[in-house]
């Protein structure tokens, strides 16, 4: 059973390297925001506009393991992101005013707008807003969505996460795991185990809902 475990692990593992590797390539761009999402928290803020447009606020920082991942593959151990490129990449997949910035300690804020509610956050379900009221439905099915309606860019940046979520794939968070320490190292593993996304929905009407979810198991499916 532990052998069949391992093979099956190892067989999704080559699958995804060829998918990203051959296909796409593993770009610097795709690296940071992986690693953006490694962190102990990473917050995402949506915000109701008054002419119903949704501000998006990301804050987080890579882990020690992916900060090391990064430089090396950069050959720049002061920044881990080009802020130009991040920018031309986020705008290029439609969000409108986009700032990227990053602050002392590595942590990346990027600031932007979806203004008509168009992107993949809301045509997936992820992300549901009626009548100005925000709400969450992150579901195995949703997130299923929305990398399947996802722009290539995006999908070739979900891959690098290894997530049997987006590949039809059902594992425990233990068995996953064990898959992202056999591709990136026990210490990154271990990074993605502690990590955690917060996401604060505030409606139109100001009201506001924060939820939690640990990485691993969004990228399982719940």
């Amino acid at each position: 059973m532990m052998e069949q475990k391992k093979y099956r692990q190892a067989e999704f593992v080559s699958a995804a390297e060829r998918r990203f590797r051959n296909r796409f390539g593993m770009t610097i761009f795709l690296l940071i925001f992986l690693s953006l999402f490694v962190s102990c928290t990473t917050e995402v803020t949506l915000a109701v506009q008054p002419d119903d447009s949704v501000n998006i606020t990301f804050e987080g920082g890579a882990g020690q393991a992916f900060t090391k991942m990064i430089s090396s593959a950069s050959g720049n151990p002061d920044s881990i992101i080009d802020v130009d490129s991040v920018t031309y990449e986020l705008a290029k997949a439609g969000f409108a005013d986009v700032k990227v910035n990053q602050k002392e300690g590595g942590n990346v804020l990027i600031n932007m707008c979806d203004k008509k509610q168009t992107s993949y956050i809301f045509t997936s379900g992820v992300i549901k807003s009626e009548k100005g009221k925000l709400s969450a439905q992150i579901k195995r099915k949703s997130l299923e969505d929305f990398y399947n309606t996802a722009d290539e860019q995006t999908r070739s940046t979900l891959d690098l996460f290894l997530a049997p979520v987006f590949n039809n794939e059902y594992m425990s968070e233990e068995e996953y795991l064990e898959m992202v320490a056999s591709f990136y190292g026990e210490a990154a593993a271990k990074e993605v185990s502690e990590s955690i996304v917060k996401i604060n929905l505030i409606s139109k009407d100001g009201s506001k809902q924060s939820l939690n979810y640990p990485l691993a198991q969004l990228m399982c499916g719940f």
